[in-house]
């Protein structure tokens, strides 16, 4: 007799450090984010075009460059491979088929993500992570030598194709070079133009917005490759047992210590580079592969500190506040979009470009804390966060229960 495929998993086969990290790493993702939500979209990847620079405004941007940009990122598309495991085994055991349950999963995400993109903010991940989990999905049941190789050259793959393209720059098009440029390092006139479209009401931003999502995603090749070998390792890891008991404290202290030198040399190093060169619109692919590596060192560095963390009998409370976070992820991402949507855009209250990058540090802490008790608040009387519960029930065609029992 087969179970209900819908059933959540028993609270004694969550992983609780996996939940945790992912918390942390959703929390993370808002340090690179809400500049995207904030400020001209070059100021991103080339901080020299939009904004000040000095002072208390280059530290910040320096260590949320340095100690945030795609690091979270790398952690949560690694998790979303384990994920995709975890899922699928849990039907197997319930005699269902993972596979057809697995691909309408990701098909609803992508419907999720072109709605967040179109109709909200054009940087969603949903869309091209339904993608990249379809394409991951296939490699499941593979070897863990298999899923480290195809991982590396899926990500390698990526990085090549990006340097690559470098190349090609001074062969463009005055037409194309002058919409690269434009992306990189727009002129003031561009950017009033972006300030004032982006003050604008929702109907206003419309085709802004529309422009931009469009854009994003004809360009998801530039990241797809990477975002599959990141998930495949997440599949190798979990394979591994590296969230379980597998390692020592010593042994992941020790990695972790050797992963961070690594990756913060090459950052930095980069970085430096990237100054000292004055941004040319080359840093735009060959000077990001500095990071492009290091981030997935200093992301390997930071989840095996987190596990050791997870392990330990201190700070409970914490844990379980951010437990609750990573098993809200879907709903506190998409949240992510509807704060900083209402503070910056014109259909809220209009700070786009406005905000320095130390003023948008304190307003990340302050959705910290309260995406922190919130989800707290939300997972002690309900057993999904609103979106999960909604994502839940479309897969399965059935309303799911959402209560919690008394």
């Amino acid at each position: 007799m087969t179970q209900n495929l819908a059933e959540p998993m028993a609270l004694q086969a969550r992983l609780l450090n996996i939940d945790i990290i992912r918390g942390i790493a959703l929390l993370g993702i808002l340090l690179m984010n809400i500049q995207a939500f904030s400020m001209n979209f070059s100021a991103y990847s080339n901080p020299t075009s939009f904004g000040d620079l000095t002072g208390v405004n280059f530290y910040v941007y320096y260590l949320s460059h340095l100690f945030a940009d795609q690091k979270f990122m790398t952690i949560f598309s690694i998790l979303f491979g384990v994920g995709i495991v975890l899922m699928a085994e849990n039907i197997e055991r319930k005699g269902g088929n993972p596979t057809k349950v697995h691909y309408k999963r990701m098909f609803i995400l992508a419907v999720f993500g072109l709605l967040h993109a179109y109709l909200l903010w054009f940087g969603d991940i949903l869309f091209p992570y339904a993608i990249a989990g379809m394409i991951a999905y296939t490699a499941r049941n593979k070897s863990v030598k298999f899923l480290f190789i195809t991982a590396f050259l899926s990500i390698a793959f990526c990085s090549l194709f990006m340097y690559l393209i470098t190349f090609v720059i001074p062969f463009m098009e005055e037409a194309e070079l002058q919409n690269l440029l434009a992306m990189w390092a727009p002129t003031q006139e561009m950017i009033d133009k972006d300030i004032l479209v982006n003050q604008a009401s929702w109907l206003g931003q419309m085709e802004h917005r529309n422009f931009m999502a469009s854009k994003m995603q004809s360009n998801v090749l530039f990241y797809l490759f990477r975002i599959v070998g990141l998930m495949m390792i997440g599949m190798a890891f979990f394979k591994l047992d590296f969230f379980g008991k597998r390692f020592s404290n010593k042994s992941l202290t020790l990695s972790a210590v050797i992963t961070l030198a690594l990756g913060l040399f090459l950052i930095i190093s980069g970085n430096q580079a990237n100054f000292a060169s004055g941004w040319p619109i080359d840093s735009m692919l060959a000077g990001i592969q500095y990071n492009y590596w290091g981030s997935i060192l200093m992301a390997y560095s930071y989840m095996s500190l987190l596990i050791v963390f997870c392990r330990s009998s201190a700070f409970l409370k914490l844990k379980n506040l951010l437990a609750n976070v990573g098993k809200m992820a879907l709903t506190n991402y998409l949240s992510h979009t509807l704060i900083c949507g209402f503070i910056f855009y014109g259909w809220g209250l209009g700070f786009y470009g406005t905000v320095e990058r130390s003023e948008m540090l304190l307003i990340v802490i302050g959705v910290w804390v309260f995406q922190l008790f919130f989800s707290s608040f939300w997972m002690a009387r309900f057993q999904f966060g609103p979106f999960e519960w909604l994502w839940r029930s479309m897969t399965y065609g059935k309303r799911q229960p959402l209560k919690r029992a008394p």
